[in-house]
């Protein structure tokens, strides 16, 4: 007796033109995934090899699902096989980890063949995607950066700072104040909102033109600027 015999239904009995229906749909829908990880990804650096690498997940994943069909035997026998399998590439951001399962579970609803799931339900995500793009779900406010610049300790007083950045920001919050490199330096950061029409590069570079400034630091939501 083979317990795993027993444990498994008989198996989805699919006609050619389901298995080329299920694997296309796998396609489209995963070709969908990465077109909107793509374009919601404006402003970052994104790998091609990362996009095309959402829709073949999207469609091998349909061919496993049709594979494993209703046996209990093959899902395990899969899962001992995949286990050998090691990635090694860092995923730079929690939110591609997420289109990563979106790839997954669009092409596992293909290649069950349930297709109202499939289209439906990835349908609706995309969009709900897309809206939080269209109102910048999560951004920070423009103009608003995380600034940092060092002095020596005979320099460390502020009001020359604090004029710089009254003229060039409409906000100025003093966060924190540390010494670096064994005492050699004085850091203090803060949190500040550009006035319409100034630029960070000229809050660097009257920053960095006072007296004892060693090193001035803008920190953005997209990158840095650093002087």
């Amino acid at each position: 007796m083979n317990i795993f015999s027993d444990a498994a239904v008989p198996l989805l009995q699919l006609t050619l033109t389901e298995i080329l229906l299920n694997i296309l749909l796998s396609f489209v829908l995963g070709l969908l995934v990465a077109l909107v990880h793509r374009y919601t990804s404006r402003g970052k650096a994104v790998s091609s090899s990362f996009l095309h690498t959402l829709v073949i997940l999207s469609m091998v994943v349909a061919l496993v699902m049709m594979v494993i069909g209703n046996s209990i035997a093959r899902a395990f026998s899969l899962v001992g096989a995949l286990s050998i399998i090691r990635f090694r590439t860092v995923v730079k951001e929690n939110r591609d980890i997420a289109f990563v399962f979106f790839a997954l579970a669009a092409g596992m609803a293909a290649g069950v063949g349930n297709y109202p799931i499939a289209i439906y339900g990835v349908t609706l995500i995309l969009l709900l995607l897309l809206a939080m793009d269209f109102v910048r779900f999560g951004v920070a406010p423009a103009g608003v950066y995380m600034m940092r610049f060092q002095r020596i300790p005979e320099d460390t007083e502020r009001d020359d700072v604090i004029k710089v950045l009254e003229k060039l920001t409409s906000s100025h919050t003093h966060l924190s104040v540390k010494t670096v490199k064994m005492g050699a330096f004085i850091e203090h950061s803060f949190l500040i909102r550009l006035k319409r029409g100034v630029s960070e590069q000229q809050v660097v570079t009257q920053l960095s033109a006072l007296e004892g400034m060693e090193r001035v630091t803008m920190l953005a939501e997209e990158g840095e600027t650093e002087v």
